[in-house]
């Protein structure tokens, strides 16, 4: 689990997330959100990856995800608020809660990582899982998910792995985050980056913006299409 924050220290946090998310949203995606000075080119960034790919090796990968910037340990918890407004200029108000589930699964023979998340908005309740595995260098991979009915596993029925979270995050790295027969595409882009915070673009049917804090994983996230931010509140 994270250890705790002090207020001072989460005070500071919010008002970098909340910079990032802010002038994203003046920027649109013109690959500059606002905080702060990208890291230098010379990272490894995705160089030598195949991305998404079809059958992970398993002798490639370890058991559990430690990784900086989306560390995964089993039993952590992070609950997100919800505020904004729809283009209707109707109030939104809700909560997530990711919950990182004890144990693994199997999946293309990699001990994978399950991760749930619970989205309550407007008196509804949805429930989605994400299932992750890292590679030895470090490198976290997308290799199954179930939601809205949909249930995949890298390897399966043309499901292919991608990638989640890089080892070394580099500024304009662009990758697809899964690749499944009946699902839009998803893909992620690296838009922003500081010495501690990397904003990625995802789009797989809709656009979300989201904040990574090296330590501390998902910090915030936009959707800007529905019109609503989600800001870490507990951990």
């Amino acid at each position: 689990m994270l250890a705790p924050m002090t207020s001072g220290s989460r005070a500071v946090r919010r008002a970098r997330v909340a910079g990032a998310l802010g002038a994203g949203l003046v920027l649109g995606l013109s690959g500059c959100g606002g905080i702060g000075q990208p890291a230098p080119y010379d990272s490894r960034g995705i160089n030598g990856l195949v991305i998404p790919t079809p059958s992970p090796v398993p002798a490639d990968f370890v058991t559990g995800v430690d990784n900086a910037w989306l560390s995964l340990e089993p039993g952590a918890r992070w609950t997100y608020e919800m505020t904004g407004e729809t283009s209707g200029e109707e109030s939104v108000r809700g909560t997530v809660v990711v919950e990182v589930l004890d144990g693994t699964v199997a999946v293309a023979g990699l001990d994978a990582t399950v991760v749930e998340t619970t989205v309550d908005l407007d008196r509804t309740t949805r429930t989605a899982t994400d299932i992750y595995a890292q590679d030895e260098a470090g490198n976290v991979w997308l290799v199954g998910g179930d939601a809205d009915g949909v249930s995949w596993r890298a390897g399966e029925a043309g499901a292919e792995a991608g990638l989640a979270m890089p080892a070394d995050p580099r500024l304009g790295d662009g990758w697809l985050l899964r690749d499944v027969p009946g699902l839009p595409r998803a893909s992620r882009t690296i838009e922003d980056q500081s010495d501690v915070l990397v904003q990625v673009l995802d789009e797989a049917g809709t656009t979300t913006r989201r904040v990574y804090e090296e330590g501390a994983g998902l910090v915030g996230f936009e959707d800007l299409d529905a019109g609503w931010t989600a800001e870490l509140v507990g951990s």
